[in-house]
C-alpha cells in the first residue's frame, strides 16, 4: 500500500480540527454479559435471571432523545461543521433526524451497518455490512456515503478493499500519524486520516476523567498542533462526539473548546470529505507536473 502525506491545507491554514460524531445503532446483546459494547455500569451477576441491563439499553437510547439535539445545536452555536459516522441501521430507524444532520450542513459518513466489530465477520459478512450501510443511504439519504470508520477501531486486512470497492473516498482507522495521507487501495486512490486521540468515552466508565479535565488536555493538544503547523508542519486534530453521551456536562466544556480554537488565526474547520477532496485534488495536480 502506497501512502502519500500532505502536509499542507488550503489557505495557509496550519491546523484543521476535524470534530467527528460516532452515532451508531448498538447490537442486540447491549446490556448483556455477551455484549463487546462498552458501558457504565458492571456487567449483571452471572445467576441474574432476567439477562439484559436494561439501564444500559435506555442509556444508549438518549442519543436520539437529547443527545444530538444539543450536540448539533452546540454545532449550530459556534458555527462549526461536524463528520457524522452513523451506522446504516441508524439511518433506516431515525430518518428525519439524519436528514436533520444533512440539512444543518454536516456530512453523513458511516461505520458498519450495526455497531458489530469488523474483526468479528468473515470477508463476506464484512462485505455484506457496508453493502446494507451503502443501501440504507442512498436509500434514505438519496446519497451513499463517502467516509468510514470501523466500529471499536478494529478493522480487518479485508476493510480497506471493501470499502474501495463500494466507493468510499476515506477512512478514518488511522492513529499513526497527525495528518491526512493519499492511499492506493485496490487500484483506487482513498484518504486514510485520523479519527481522534481523545473522545467523549474517557469520561463515561466510572473511574473516568471529567469534561473539565478533558477541556484542558483538549486545550493542550490544540496548543501544540498549532504551534507545529505555525513552524510549517501543519496538522490536523479530531474529537470523537457519541450522542448518547451528550450531557450537558459533556457538552459544555467542549463548546468552550471550539471557542477557543476558532478564536486563532489559520484554523480550518473541515469536515472529513473536505479534507478527502483537498488531498486527492493536490495528489492530482502533483501527478500532473
Amino acid at each position: 500500500m502506497q501512502q502519500k502525506s500532505f502536509n499542507q491545507w488550503p489557505e495557509g491554514n496550519v491546523l484543521a480540527v476535524c470534530p467527528i460524531v460516532a452515532w451508531e445503532t448498538w447490537p442486540d446483546d447491549l446490556g448483556t454479559r455477551e455484549s463487546n459494547q462498552i458501558t457504565n455500569r458492571p456487567m449483571l451477576p452471572p445467576n441474574a435471571v432476567y439477562k439484559r441491563d436494561m439501564w444500559v439499553v435506555h442509556d444508549h437510547e438518549y442519543a436520539e432523545t437529547e443527545g444530538i439535539w444539543r450536540l448539533l445545536d452546540v454545532f449550530d452555536h459556534v458555527g462549526v461543521k461536524a463528520t457524522f459516522v452513523t451506522s446504516g441501521r441508524t439511518v433506516e430507524r431515525f430518518p428525519e433526524i439524519a436528514l436533520e444532520v444533512l440539512q444543518r450542513g454536516h456530512e453523513m459518513a458511516s461505520e458498519n451497518y450495526i455497531h458489530e466489530y469488523p474483526v468479528m465477520f468473515n470477508e463476506a459478512q464484512e462485505r455484506e455490512s457496508i453493502q446494507q450501510t451503502v443501501a440504507a443511504f442512498e436509500r434514505v439519504l438519496k446519497q451513499p456515503p463517502l467516509g468510514y470508520i470501523s466500529p471499536g477501531h478494529r478493522p480487518t486486512d479485508k476493510t480497506l478493499k471493501i470499502l474501495a470497492e463500494a466507493g468510499y473516498l476515506w477512512d478514518a482507522d488511522f492513529q499513526e500519524c497527525d495528518t491526512a495521507s493519499v492511499i492506493e487501495v485496490a487500484g483506487k486512490q482513498m484518504v486514510a486520516m485520523p479519527y481522534a486521540h481523545m473522545s467523549d468515552y474517557v469520561t463515561y466508565p466510572l473511574d473516568g476523567r471529567t469534561p473539565r479535565e478533558v477541556l484542558q488536555i483538549l486545550t493542550d493538544e490544540f496548543d501544540v498542533l498549532y504551534a507545529e503547523g505555525v513552524a510549517g508542519r501543519p496538522k490536523m486534530m479530531g474529537y470523537a462526539f457519541h450522542p448518547f453521551l451528550c450531557h450537558g456536562f459533556r457538552t459544555k466544556p467542549l463548546e468552550e473548546f471550539l471557542r477557543y480554537a476558532k478564536s486563532f488565526p489559520k484554523v480550518w474547520f473541515p469536515t472529513r470529505i473536505e479534507i478527502a477532496r483537498w488531498c486527492l485534488k493536490q495528489q492530482g495536480a502533483q501527478r500532473k507536473t
